[in-house]
This record gives structure tokens, sequence and C-alpha cells, in this order.
């Protein structure tokens, strides 16, 4: 399973990486997380929506990601 999972992916290039940057950013807007909270990210991947959650849970809170893929 992980061989499937670990493939790069041929993906559209909607402007790259920002891309999911940006839509990273608007989910945790949306899940509306709030400093000193703690939160589980499964299936993480690059951490597009891991690293904006863990800056708004701030030093308080915590964040943590898990992914099957290595990298």
């Amino acid at each position: 399973m992980v061989r499937n999972w670990s493939r790069p992916v041929v993906a559209i290039d909607m402007s790259g990486s920002d891309y999911w940057e940006y839509f990273g950013i608007k989910l945790v807007e949306r899940a509306k997380v709030y400093p000193g909270v703690r939160l589980l990210d499964v299936g993480c991947g690059t951490g597009s929506s891991l690293f904006p959650a863990a800056e708004k849970v701030g030093s308080l809170g915590l964040a943590i990601g898990i992914d099957v893929c290595p990298s």
C-alpha cells in the first residue's frame, strides 16, 4: 500500500505549491482553529494545512500530523 501512495502525483499545476498552501490556510480558517487547541491531521501530506494550523494553535496548543507516505 505504501508503494501506491509514495508515487509522485501528476497533478494539474494550479499555480504550483501555492495552490495547496492557499487551500490549507482556507481549511484552517473554516475549521475555526484557535490558540491552545490540540489537533491531529491524519493524511497531512506535505503539511499544507498542518503548518497553518500549528501557527494558529500557538505555543499553548499542539498540532500533530501523520501520513502513510514517508516523504
